[in-house]
């Protein structure tokens, strides 16, 4: 007779890995930081901890990674979140060097952003062209657009020299935005949580919100689980494909404004470089698979949470000198990815282990098929040859459609 519990406490840890690895990581990591830090003959303290809070890779990197999220969550990319930052950024900052209203500045750079997000959104949905090349475009374009205007237009509104956009320091918002909101913070106990921090914390739960529980959310997890299906079944991909870019694009917005009231300029020379592939990187590290239609928007912290730990644990180190940091950034996350890739083995390990105990799960109770969902919109039986399974969510609107 075949010892059950061994096999009910692996599937208890497998679980618990494919649904949360994304907070064990973090753990990792920072327990990994702490070390190197006291080995470097310093004291760890929750400093340490605020300054990982506080950070532009988990602030600005993190803003945008929640909106790369739900266009990677789709089956989509976006390589344009780190010039697009830029360019709104430079916007945002020369309205409110003209106007001096904050209120005009926070409304230009959120609609800057997802007008700069519905370009890629039309191009993508629409013309049918694949985000790869789009955003690859795009990317090159909006950073080409800064850098051009911020050469042309004068000083007296880029605020600068013809390499950058900054607040005018003259203007009487420019404390508010600057040393209040931008690199102020709230006191909890030992702990001194940034302003930014807290704007991003509550756009991530306003984000976890609706995509667990709005139809626009599981229209999202739908369309990247099962594009075919969920067209059957009655929405609107093309609408939905576009949308998350245009929502990114929004987010891209938030993220500048950050950028402008933290740092207080931005150089398109220089600035946002690699920031696309820094919020690809959280949204991994939060567990979203690049293939689309799984992940929890939760993960996006700890992602973010974590990469910014990465790059703390590298600058730590002594004696790492600055150019061959990157590589070890690589590692670094190379192995992490691969240690959460890991998860998925154990889980498949588990189930042929059951299947030999005969525990295992029928493989027709775990899907529908692409022709239930054509019957479901009331299309008849779907001819289309090897149809695909549809799973989790895009079950969801079937079951919807036959109500």
């Amino acid at each position: 007779m075949v010892n059950k519990k061994p096999l009910r406490i692996l599937g208890m840890l497998s679980s618990l890995w494919r649904n949360h690895s994304y907070i064990f990581v973090f753990i990792v990591l920072l327990v990994i930081y702490a070390i190197t830090i006291q080995t470097s003959g310093k004291r760890f303290s929750p400093g340490h901890i605020s300054a990982i809070l506080s950070s532009q890779n988990t602030v600005i990197v993190g803003t945008m990674a929640i909106g790369m999220a739900l266009v990677i969550i789709t089956g989509q990319i976006d390589l344009s979140v780190g010039s697009a930052m830029v360019l709104t950024t430079g916007i945002t900052i020369s309205v409110f060097n003209m106007t001096g209203s904050i209120i005009l500045t926070i409304l230009t750079a959120l609609a800057a952003g997802a007008f700069l997000g519905a370009i890629n959104g039309v191009l993508v949905a629409y013309a049918k062209m694949p985000p790869f090349i789009v955003t690859l475009g795009t990317m090159l374009i909006f950073r080409s657009l800064a850098l051009w205007a911020v050469r042309l237009i004068p000083p007296s509104i880029t605020g600068s020299s013809s390499s950058q956009f900054a607040f005018d320091s003259k203007l009487a918002g420019t404390d508010w935005l600057r040393m209040k909101f931008g690199t102020g913070s709230i006191k909890l106990g030992s702990f001194d949580i940034p302003y930014v921090t807290v704007l991003f914390l509550v756009i991530l739960i306003l984000f976890v919100f609706i995509a667990t529980s709005t139809k626009f959310g599981k229209s999202v997890y739908a369309v990247g689980s099962n594009a075919k299906a969920t067209g059957l079944a009655g929405v609107s991909v093309q609408r939905i494909k576009m949308s998350v870019f245009i929502v990114t694009g929004a987010l891209v917005g938030v993220a500048s404004l950050i950028q402008a009231c933290k740092v207080g300029n931005v150089t398109p020379a220089s600035s946002g470089r690699s920031y696309e592939m820094y919020a690809i990187a959280a949204v991994v590290l939060g567990g979203i698979a690049m293939a689309g239609g799984r992940g929890n928007m939760l993960g996006v912290l700890f992602g973010a949470l974590s990469y910014a730990t990465v790059v703390f644990i590298i600058v730590s180190i002594p004696g790492l000198g600055a150019d061959i940091q990157d590589t070890f950034q690589g590692l670094v996350l190379i192995l992490v990815i691969l240690v959460q890739t890991a998860g998925p083995g154990i889980r498949e390990r588990f189930r042929r282990r059951r299947a030999v105990s005969g525990n295992a799960p029928s493989a027709d109770s775990e899907s529908v098929t692409a022709a239930d969902a054509a019957a479901a919109a009331g299309t008849g039986s779907a001819a289309a040859p090897s149809p695909a399974p549809v799973t989790g969510v895009a079950r969801w609107f079937v079951s919807q459609k036959e109500q």
